[in-house]
């Protein structure tokens, strides 16, 4: 690589592409790069990193970003809205352009309580002058990402990927399913052909598995 680094440190590296495939050549090269290139560069998910807050407000005021988080969102089994409300892609589009005059945000922020959720963080923050039953006042959304979900709690490793997968479409529609993430039919069509037709399932009728 180009430079000199201290050991046992995590680094991303972009390979010289000449390198691959050289005749004789038992060593590639390559250059250190920031561990957001991969992301900035073509999309591709490169990890995760983690920062301490000691409290739910420094999770606020300690952001990396100078002008913070630009959209704040909250999740709560009492939340105000759900993700499954028919309204809920139009409230959050108006929340995004009330923030943005340009249809889009900068930093968003996706806040996960513990098994007590996060109105139990609030009341145990000393420096936050409000009430756990007040949580909402704290986000621009407060989102219930899982409605019905049949147990009395979610671990947080598992509502961390329920809640990307359910935003996810909604915050980047373009990058995910372009004009069909609106809820449009999921009928395509071949190039210059006809549009498939929808397939249907039957109990009625043998998979090829059983036949």
């Amino acid at each position: 690589i180009d430079r000199v680094l201290t050991p046992g440190i995590r680094c991303t590296v972009q390979m010289d592409m000449k390198s691959y495939g050289t005749p004789g050549k038992k060593h590639l090269k390559g250059k250190v790069v920031s561990p957001s290139a991969p992301r900035e560069h073509d999309g591709t998910y490169w990890g995760y990193s983690v920062r301490m807050a000691s409290s739910i407000k420094s999770i606020f005021d300690e952001a990396p970003y100078e002008s913070g988080y630009d959209l704040k969102i909250g999740t709560s089994e009492r939340g105000d809205l759900s993700v499954d409300d028919e309204l809920f892609k139009e409230k959050i589009n108006n929340k995004i352009e009330q923030i943005s005059s340009s249809s889009s945000f900068q930093h968003a922020l996706i806040v996960l309580g513990g098994v007590a959720g996060i109105e139990e963080c609030v009341d145990a923050d000393e420096t936050i002058n409000i009430s756990g039953n007040d949580s909402r006042s704290l986000f621009d959304l407060w989102l219930n990402i899982c409605e019905y979900q049949g147990s009395r709690t979610i671990r947080t490793e598992e509502a961390v990927l329920i809640g990307l997968s359910r935003l996810c479409p909604f915050l980047f529609p373009f990058h995910h399913f372009g004009e069909r993430s609106n809820h449009q039919s999921l009928t395509t069509s071949m190039s210059g052909g006809e549009p498939i037709a929808p397939v249907e399932f039957s109990d009625d009728e043998y998979s090829e598995e059983e036949t």
